[in-house]
């Protein structure tokens, strides 16, 4: 996948210190149970993976992830 090909039908697009990723998969909880993550890329197209901190106390139970986390704002973007 490239940049253009991801839009807002399929992907989660953020920005985060100013630069726009769009993520190449779909959020998941991590293994901890901590946070949200995804691989994600910029418009130069290099890799990375996307945090975002868990808000709502029962996020397992809810039938709409998008009220689990403040999914404009990641909590961090580390290179890959």
């Amino acid at each position: 996948m490239n940049f253009e090909s991801l839009n807002i039908n399929n992907s989660t697009i953020v920005f985060f210190e100013g630069v726009e990723y769009r993520t190449t998969q779909n959020p998941y909880v991590n293994d901890e149970g901590t946070q949200y993550e995804a691989t994600a890329i910029n418009r130069d197209n290099e890799q990375v993976l996307i945090e975002w901190e868990i808000t709502h106390h029962d996020y397992k139970n809810l039938e709409d992830e998008s009220d689990a986390c403040d999914w404009d704002s990641p909590s961090r973007v580390i290179r890959l």
